[in-house]
């Protein structure tokens, strides 16, 4: 007797994904992220490390090996009801909608922001695994993500050529940028600001919508800085070098303080104070990620 006849086939619905989620401030190594897989033979398999997953915010890092890929299956249907951007810490992704069939290409240090009623397939054809931080708000607790799916209509035709442009390029050029459902998120597209007063910690502004805010930060050797207030529920991940972050409740005082190594994240829930200190000769980088969802909001 088989191992399947005997114990029985495996589910063919995707099971529930862990929702990590806290109420103070809360330190999480790479190491100990809640590990989950998802996907089909049909779709393709996705290895998550999730981080967070509260009412506000989803955050998690996934990977694709060498000729991994996701896109649409019955059991799988990639289709979001929030804002969720993808953000390449490592490796290249190659992003498509295959609704329209638009393709772009995402290197490291880039991404790409989609919104609610987008579908979206992933691939990796290079020979080197690509990690990917997502961020995504209203979240899956919300019923933004499988919730939502199963209410759409299954694409039955995907496309991976966008014809709508044929026999006028380059000159839709324009025309094309604004029709994009996978909008580019990179070196030029930020908007550049200081922390406070000083340019030893510039904040780059990746993506701002009513539901989520992204930014990427670079810590000079040397920084120091003031405690500033969290007025949303956010996330930071840092991506390089090495960080000092301080975490103050009024009520409780100082509640975390640790040094981060890439990878490593804290939670810093609405309400606290927070600074990034950097004691090292090397510079340092982050993801800082914020979820805003109203009240009583439903997808």
């Amino acid at each position: 007797m088989s191992t399947v006849e005997k114990h029985g086939a495996p589910p063919s619905t995707r099971r529930p994904s862990p929702r990590p989620r806290y109420h103070q401030p809360q330190v999480v190594r790479r190491e100990d992220a809640a590990h989950h897989v998802w996907g089909d033979v049909q779709g393709g398999f996705v290895t998550d490390r999730i981080i967070i997953s509260t009412d506000q915010l989803h955050v998690l890092e996934y990977e694709l090996p060498p000729g991994g890929e996701f896109r649409q299956s019955p059991q799988n249907q990639t289709i979001f009801g929030g804002d969720v951007l993808y953000f390449v810490v490592e490796g290249e992704l190659v992003m498509a909608d295959p609704e329209t069939g638009e393709v772009v290409r995402c290197p490291s240090n880039q991404g790409r922001l989609f919104h609610r009623g987008t579908w979206h397939n992933a691939f990796n054809p290079f020979a080197t695994t690509v990690r990917v931080v997502e961020f995504f708000s209203p979240p899956p607790a919300r019923g933004t993500a499988s919730d939502f799916a199963k209410q759409q209509p299954a694409l039955t035709q995907p496309r991976f050529v966008d014809e709508r442009w044929a026999s006028r390029w380059p000159e839709a050029l324009e025309e094309q940028r604004s029709q994009q459902t996978l909008h580019e998120v990179s070196p030029r597209t930020v908007l550049w600001g200081f922390r406070d007063t000083r340019p030893t910690h510039l904040i780059a502004t990746l993506v701002d919508t009513p539901y989520l805010h992204v930014v990427q930060g670079e810590v000079l050797p040397g920084h120091f800085e003031d405690l500033v207030p969290v007025h949303a529920e956010s996330l930071l991940l840092v991506t390089s070098g090495e960080l000092w972050v301080d975490v103050w409740s009024d009520e409780i005082g100082f509640q975390a303080t640790t040094v981060l190594q890439p990878g490593d994240a804290m939670f810093l829930p609405s309400g606290c104070s927070e600074r990034v200190l950097n004691r090292r000769d090397e510079v340092g980088t982050y993801l800082k990620g914020s979820g805003t969802v109203p009240d009583g909001w439903e997808p």
